[in-house]
């Protein structure tokens, strides 16, 4: 979307302003904290954030969202094939863990009806499923075998499915047999699959050939990242057709998720007392990995500064149609809620501390603040 100055624009930001303001004094009137200096750590960042962010029309926020969200997640180009190759290549192992796990978790419960029945998360079913054949197709019994519930009626089950094969930007397509051996009458079968332009794109990355065999089969890194790249692929490519993207549903499901991610990264890395029992756990990595004192997730320092950024990140995504749809309804505040408790999902705990993991996102967008904080004190 554009970046010239507009209203609204200003009014996000004003409104993150004030919300810094709250988390401030919340942080301030705190008298108990268990590591030494975390809370001054804190207040010091969020009244840099205060000072710097409004600077310049919000170019702070916009060139954080724009490089590290939007070309990385969301690429600006209306061939889903394109969008889905340039996120698959964007993402790594570590990155995959932190995104996948909120994704999934916003998927899941999207689309719960659909497997109500099982504790296996959906996008696993889904990869189970179509890894099974080489040409990557999934028959409709066959979706209807795995995600079904006996409890509900098939026409429930199968508009069910059919969402989810929206979200996911999969496509349905028809064989139809003149003679059926059983029967001898016409059968109509209906098959789930991926679009032509990507089935070449999995046919190269995951297919493997036994040449002793002379059969191809799936390889074991076609998982659970194929679908969460179409997914976002979808979404960059459909993101002003609510109905292709699973309406406003999807809308706060990813302005939360991103807007969790860009709090997240405005924490400071915090230096723990050597005698910090912590730095000796062994599954502690000092070089990748960070504390997050329990006071910096408090429901009132994090609520002024989290619903503002899902405004943000919805109109530097998806312009003003996003932002209509981030309205103060209990659904989208229940939503809200979700997202930001799969905070304990993306991060670890270690002798009952709370630790963030340094995944690449995580740093390149702390060091854009860095960089721009830097740059306006030497000026």
């Amino acid at each position: 979307m554009s970046e010239r100055k507009d209203r609204t624009w200003m009014e996000l930001l004003a409104s993150f302003e004030k919300g810094l303001g709250i988390a401030i004094e919340k942080l301030k009137d705190r008298d108990v904290e268990n590591i030494p200096g975390a809370k001054n750590a804190l207040i010091q960042r969020l009244e840099n954030l205060k000072q710097f962010f409004p600077q310049n029309e919000g170019a702070l926020f916009i060139k954080a969202i724009n490089e590290k969200i939007q070309n990385a997640f969301f690429p600006s180009t209306d061939n889903f094939s394109q969008a889905f190759a340039k996120i698959l290549k964007s993402r790594t192992h570590e990155q995959d863990f932190i995104i996948n796990e909120l994704l999934n978790g916003f998927v899941t419960s999207k689309v719960n009806a659909i497997a109500s029945g099982t504790q296996i998360p959906i996008i696993d079913r889904m990869v189970e499923a179509f890894s099974k054949r080489n040409d990557f197709h999934i028959v409709d019994h066959q979706f209807f075998a795995m995600f079904g519930n006996p409890n509900k009626p098939r026409h429930y089950i199968k508009k069910q499915l059919e969402e989810l094969v929206k979200m996911f930007g999969l496509v349905s397509k028809e064989l139809v047999i003149s003679k059926d051996v059983r029967r001898s009458e016409e059968k109509i079968y209906t098959f789930y699959t991926f679009p032509d332009e990507l089935i070449a794109i999995l046919k190269e990355k995951y297919l493997i050939l036994d040449e002793k065999l002379g059969y191809a089969y799936v390889s074991e890194e076609f998982d659970r990242n194929v679908f969460i790249c179409m997914f976002l692929a979808n979404v960059a490519v459909n993101y002003d057709s609510l109905e292709k993207i699973g309406g406003a549903y999807t809308i706060n499901g990813i302005s939360a998720i991103f807007a969790l991610i860009l709090l997240l990264s405005f924490m400071p890395k915090l230096n723990i007392d050597e005698k910090n029992p912590v730095l000796n756990d062994p599954s502690f990595d000092q070089s990748s990995m960070s504390v997050i004192p329990k006071s910096w997730m408090m429901k009132q320092v994090l609520e002024p500064l989290f619903e503002p950024l899902i405004k943000i990140i919805a109109y530097r995504l998806g312009g003003g149609l996003w932002l209509s749809k981030i309205i103060d309804s209990e659904i989208n505040k229940k939503i809200h809620s979700q997202i930001r408790f799969l905070l304990k999902d993306v991060n670890k705990w270690i002798l009952s501390e709370r630790v963030r993991v340094e995944i690449p996102i995580f740093v390149e967008i702390s060091n854009i603040f860095t960089e721009i904080a830097i740059s306006y004190d030497e000026n």
